[in-house]
């Protein structure tokens, strides 16, 4: 039985790697880079390599103290053999993650509780609106969340395995310090109270001097003091990466700032389609129908509840931030399901399952006869797209209905999760293309790199991405007042300025407002102008 269920991980373990190859690193390189933030991943290790300076991120020859500059170094270090940062290389890092997290999660699943817990568990956590997004996205949430749900794996490793502790709390600290390097101290800080939580309702703190403590301090140091003591010491790093953005966005948050209560929110459409099944999953955890893995549910309980409420605390608030307990939400999920399969006669996993997969069919239904309406009321060309989005939400919901009236269980859990690989599956054949043409800035880049080829300099007027920065291969001044604008407008040679069309309108300075419009584009939800000081170079 033994050798039965080593054989059945090992084939759940190739099926994960599959379906993720799938949901996040197919096609990742292939479409632009979008606002917000994944530009300044590809620009930051393109001047990296130009300037052979890797200590300090630079972004736009400015000084970025955002982050550490981990994952800058690895989207640097793979794309040095081709000289250049592109797309591929700003994304793959994410989708390794993803697909990291996506074993993790099914090793912690059937540790905990079963080979198919382990399987439903990094289903339902993999096919999560939030996590597909990030795990596609040029960002360090993926990986920081990876890094982050390495080091809680591995310290659940040591507790409940005496023969593997060392190695597993050795490596939970160089999880912990890669994870410093990647996204700040808040990845020594997640993990930590995870840990320190659990072991004070196991009433176990004496298990502390186990951990390798002394280890852990040293390996943690090695990993992160080197790199902060040196930006520490810079005069452009020092205050704005220590204070400002490590301890400003806890005390006094100066962007996304957001109440406390704000993920509360967001967690039922960020975890869709699992977040219907996710009461059911918190009820079954703490009751007695769940008793004999109590202490395996405890510690995934203390994950959620405690990460939750650490990263509510902040003013400042994303839903990204927050991927780090979406491991845990799934670790539940996988845990219903696979009860639920195994008891399936009984009422209450029958209600648990069927009443979201019913919900979810339900909002299939409104999505099939919404879209293509909307679509051809904002914008007939988009009909055949939205018709072709009809059609896979349409025949998701008939198969739950079918699965529903066949009383097949397992359908009833694998039909969200194949709903969201087609999804994905046509977002990056026939969505993402069409998106291009709105969201990506090239084509404008394009313009102004012809009127800087004939010799003109350029700028951005209270407006600034990195995107543009990349997409034209050369550094932008900023301006941010009226004044500044009419300085750099008033040199000899000729001068572009790339705004919104608002701030355009907004213009005080008569002068100004009498400068040309040479192009506009809509970006996204942004409508730019780029304004001359002359018709012509």
């Amino acid at each position: 039985m033994s050798q039965f269920r080593q054989m059945q991980g090992k084939l759940f373990a190739l099926l994960l790697v599959c379906i993720g190859f799938f949901l996040f690193a197919y096609k990742v390189g292939d479409r632009d880079l979008w606002a917000p933030d994944e530009d300044e991943y590809a620009q930051i290790p393109r001047e990296m390599m130009r300037s052979g300076n890797w200590l300090y991120p630079v972004c736009n020859n400015v000084p970025w103290t955002i982050k550490p500059p981990l994952y800058c170094w690895m989207v640097g270090g793979i794309a040095l053999p081709s000289g250049d940062a592109n797309e591929w290389h700003a994304r793959i890092f994410s989708a390794l993650s993803g697909v990291g997290t996506f074993l993790l999660i099914f090793y912690l699943g059937r540790r905990m509780f079963s080979p198919r817990a382990g399987l439903l568990s990094a289903v339902a956590m993999g096919t999560s609106v939030l996590f597909l997004e990030h795990a596609r996205w040029a960002q360090t949430y993926m990986p920081s969340t990876f890094l982050t749900t390495l080091a809680i794996f591995c310290f659940y490793r040591g507790y409940t395995e005496p023969a593997k502790r060392v190695v597993s709390y050795l490596l939970m600290y160089v999880a912990v310090g890669l994870g410093v390097m990647m996204m700040g101290p808040i990845n020594l800080i997640a993990p930590g109270l995870v840990v320190f939580v659990y072991l004070i309702l196991m009433k176990d703190l004496k298990h502390i001097p186990r951990m390798l403590p002394l280890w852990g301090i040293l390996i943690t140091a090695v990993i992160v003091l080197p790199w902060y003591i040196v930006a520490g010491t810079h005069e452009d790093y020092g205050s704005d990466l220590l204070m400002k953005t490590n301890m400003g966005r806890v005390v006094n948050s100066w962007t996304h700032s957001k109440p406390f209560w704000y993920y509360l929110e967001g967690i039922p459409w960020a975890f869709l389609p699992w977040s219907l099944f996710l009461p059911g999953a918190c009820h079954l955890a703490v009751s007695r129908r769940s008793a004999k893995d109590r202490p395996a549910l405890k510690y995934v309980l203390v994950w959620l509840i405690s990460m939750f409420i650490l990263f509510s605390v902040p003013q400042a608030k994303r839903h990204q931030y927050l991927l780090g307990i979406y491991p845990a939400m799934g670790l539940l999920v996988g845990y219903l399901g696979d009860l639920a399969i195994t008891r399936w006669p009984g009422t209450y996993f029958r209600r648990a399952i069927v009443i979201p997969s019913l919900i979810f069919a339900g909002l299939l239904v409104l999505l099939t006869v919404a879209i293509p309406v909307a679509a051809a009321i904002v914008e007939p060309a988009y009909l055949p797209l939205g018709l072709g989005m009809s059609a896979i939400t349409g025949i998701f919901a008939l198969l739950l209905v079918l699965a529903w009236r066949k009383d097949r269980p397992k359908g009833l859990l694998v039909l969200p999760a194949a709903f969201m690989l087609a999804l994905v599956l046509y977002g990056v054949h026939a969505l993402i293309p069409r998106m291009e043409s709105l969201k990506s800035p090239r084509p404008f880049c394009d313009r102004i790199v012809a009127y800087c080829d004939e010799g003109a300099d350029w700028a951005m007027f209270r407006f600034y991405r990195a995107t543009y920065v990349y997409y034209t291969d050369s550094f932008a001044e900023v301006l941010e007042t009226e004044r500044e604008l009419a300085h750099f407008m008033s040199r000899t040679n000729h001068a572009v300025v790339i705004m919104k069309e608002k701030h355009f309108n907004a213009l005080e300075n008569p002068d100004l407002k009498a400068l040309p419009i040479i192009e506009r584009a809509n970006v996204g939800s942004k409508e730019l102008v780029l304004i001359a000081n002359r018709e012509t170079p």
